[in-house]
């Protein structure tokens, strides 16, 4: 009995998992049939057979495993990754892998690494995804894509991993996207669709889909391939692909504004991202790259704050300089990298981003230039409670992300059916009483009509609603004073910064103990209030220094008197960049052309008593508050290492050591006739009292004019965020 069931788990164990069963009942039918010497001789013989039969039985359940692995394991797999990933069911068909592919990219000494996950079958929907940190990375995810109908082509962008060429940060990627374009359609894969190629991606994934956009609208409009070559009709046919759709998530179509803010230098995602894109280019880097970040992040808390001058940081990290401090987004540098002239010509869009996203403003401007050029219908936004990292190491907000992404390419493509109602096109995540804890609501538009704007006024450390001055004679006071000083620079706290443990929303209890920050309170809210939109600041001040920033951000303070960030923006004043001049010395606005020009028409001293308003926008948010929270903003004459320093001198060269560093004293007016003013765009309630109509609301917005006020001192200067750019 016992040779009878161990020949046929052998059997088994060659045949497949069929035969496991009819083994055991055979050897236990035939034990008690064996005469009482045999069976007693048996027991002996059990023994010694034990480590036989149990191999044997290994052998047939590994048998069983494999044979069930090769029948109903590409299917199972993709059922459980598609379910993993909270994505439609898999579709079926066989999924093949074709490696070692090689693309001629825009550049004659670039070649781009590519494998393709290919469905078999006939011609399909193609996803092309192109990444910096590496194809082998994401090929788990590339397999879970092709099971939603896609064939998936991975590439490594320039410079990176097994790509050759030189890396430059975000340039040229028109030229190799309409490259690859170009190849895929002239390789003759039984597979392709030329008239089905999508994209997707987080963070540099998008921003290389709005380059492809941008790659194929120039090449379309100059007549001129830009690919492989060949002939002329072969050069017309290529001239004339598009794409079907496209996912940009956590991206933006102008790399500038994810460095710049109103002047202001986002110096933390500089160097954070550089450090990134530095230590993680080849797979040994990947695996100890946990702990390459861990040492990092030590050594930038240590050494941050002991070096004015960028380069020397730099060289203190050891990290490359990715570029010269140029803040114009009209220099030919930053238009190398601006690709938003494909706005005008985008396929059918699907936008996401989150309110505390490094892109948030960059992204809710691409979605509305599309829909200003092409209809409220060509694109979608998402946008919710994440941060910029949170996007990938957040597992409900990549699930979240990826499925409504998808879905979408899906319907653009035909492998998904079109909902007889059509979707609204934007839904945003209301925050709560904390980020997470809200809730989603559509709107027919961004900013939403529904939001009207209520005018909050600046007190004496008091936040006054509608009603008027007379009304508050709190507000009566004048004037509130602080001195920043760049060698102890006040701290950034949370917001839109490229560390996981850093970003989002985060208590501000440190801010509140800071004695170099203004803080303005509001009464307890008498009734739950939501605001969705752009909140707008302006400041009318009096500096020490003629050049200064100033960081704004809006706080929700709990009835225990826990306060956290809702969103905040920073502004800086700018000099000329020369070293031969005084910091005493700043171009004067001698008229109303000199001021709206930015250039200088003169030399004065700066004078301390002259009145500069300064018009700011904060980011963008959607936030509910309850009954008895407060409203508080703080004003700040920075938020290091968030953004660099400030030194007080004319010139802004970073990377350089300053000429001097000098604090500054910032005194914000809120008596008439310099009412600094907070703007609110508030939606309608119930519950909620009288409420300012949109026109009404528009009468209390601020002039955009840029030149000489009509009231107060004839020194008086106006400095608008958006528009005065000193050369």
């Amino acid at each position: 009995a016992i040779l009878v069931q161990a020949h046929l788990s052998l059997l088994a164990a060659w045949r497949g998992a069929a035969f496991s069963g009819v083994a055991m009942a055979a050897a236990a039918a035939m034990a008690p049939m064996a005469p009482a010497g045999v069976r007693r001789g048996g027991q002996v013989a059990r023994r010694a057979a034990a480590p036989f039969q149990k191999l044997a039985l290994a052998a047939a359940i590994g048998a069983a495993l494999l044979h069930a692995a090769r029948r109903f394991g590409p299917s199972l797999l993709r059922r459980i990754l598609c379910r993993a990933f909270r994505l439609a069911a898999p579709v079926p068909g066989r999924i093949r892998r074709i490696g070692g592919l090689t693309v001629p990219g825009g550049s004659a000494d670039v070649k781009l690494s590519t494998l393709v996950y290919a469905r078999e079958g006939g011609p399909a929907p193609t996803l092309l995804v192109r990444t910096p940190y590496g194809k082998h990375l994401i090929e788990l995810m590339a397999y879970t894509l092709a099971a939603q109908g896609f064939n998936v082509v991975l590439q490594d962008t320039r410079g990176r991993y097994a790509s050759s060429g030189a890396q430059s940060f975000a340039a040229f990627e028109d030229l190799d996207g309409v490259a690859t374009m170009d190849w895929l359609g002239s390789q003759g894969f039984s597979w392709y669709d030329p008239d089905r190629v999508v994209m997707w991606g987080i963070s540099y994934l998008g921003i290389v889909q709005w380059a492809l956009a941008a790659g194929l609208e120039r090449r379309r409009r100059t007549g001129e391939s830009t690919g492989t070559g060949g002939t002329k009709a072969a050069a017309g046919r290529q001239g004339g692909q598009r794409l079907a759709a496209m996912a940009p998530t956590f991206s933006a179509s102008r790399v500038h504004q994810a460095f710049f803010r109103d002047n202001a230098f986002a110096l933390d995602f500089y160097i954070r991202y550089v450090h990134l894109q530095s230590s993680c280019n080849c797979f040994r880097e990947q695996a100890f790259v946990l702990f390459e970040l861990f040492m990092f992040e030590l050594k930038l808390r240590h050494n941050v704050r002991n070096f004015l001058g960028i380069r020397a940081l730099q060289q203190q990290m050891g990290i490359p300089q990715l570029f010269r401090y140029n803040p114009r987004e009209k220099s030919r540098f930053w238009q190398r990298r601006d690709y938003s002239d494909a706005l005008a010509c985008a396929p059918p869009a699907f936008i996401s981003a989150g309110w505390h996203d490094i892109f948030l403003e960059g992204a809710l401007c691409d979605y509305e230039g599309i829909v200003k050029t092409q209809g409220p219908g060509h694109a979608r936004l998402l946008v919710g409670p994440w941060h910029h990292l949170e996007s990938i190491l957040s597992p409900r907000a990549f699930c979240t992300l990826c499925r409504t992404s998808i879905d979408f390419l899906r319907e653009k493509t035909g492998l998904a059916e079109v909902p007889d109602a059509a979707p609204a096109p934007v839904r945003l995540y209301i925050m709560g009483k904390r980020a997470h804890k809200g809730y989603w609501r559509d709107f027919s538009a961004w900013p939403p009509e529904e939001a009207s704007e209520e005018p909050m006024f600046l007190g004496d450390g008091c936040l006054q609603g509608d009603g008027g001055l007379d009304a508050h004679p709190a507000m009566q006071a004048g004037e509130s004073r602080m001195k920043y000083d760049p060698r102890d620079p006040t701290p950034s706290v949370g917001g839109r910064v490229f560390a996981p443990h850093l970003a989002g929303e985060r208590e501000q209890s440190l801010m509140d103990r800071r004695s170099d920050v203004l803080r303005f309170d509001s009464a307890p809210l008498a009734a739950e209030t939501t605001m969705v939109g752009r909140v707008r600041l302006r400041l009318y001040l009096r500096t020490s220094r003629p050049n200064f920033d100033v960081f704004a951000q809006l706080c929700d303070v709990h009835p225990d008197g826990r306060s956290f960030n809702i969103c905040d923006a920073a502004f800086r004043r700018c000099g000329p960049a020369e070293r031969a001049r005084s910091s005493s010395q700043v171009p004067g606005l001698a008229s109303p052309q000199a001021s709206a020009s930015g250039r200088a028409g003169g030399s004065s001293a700066h004078d301390p008593s002259a009145v500069v308003a300064v018009d700011i926008t904060l980011s963008p948010t959607a936030k509910t508050m309850g009954a008895g929270h407060r409203l508080r903003l703080v004003v700040a004459g920075g938020a290091f290492p968030r953004f660099a320093r400030h030194f007080g001198d004319v010139e802004q060269a970073l990377e350089d050591e300053p000429l001097e560093v000098e604090p500054c004293t910032l005194t914000v007016l809120h008596s008439s006739p310099w009412t600094s003013t907070l703007w609110l765009p508030v939606l309608p309630s119930a519950d909620v009292g009288r409420r300012r109509s949109p026109s009404a609301a528009s009468r209390m917005r601020p002039a955009r004019v840029v030149g000489r006020l009509s009231q107060g001192d004839a020194s008086l200067r106006k400095v608008q965020s958006e528009a005065v750019v000193f050369e």
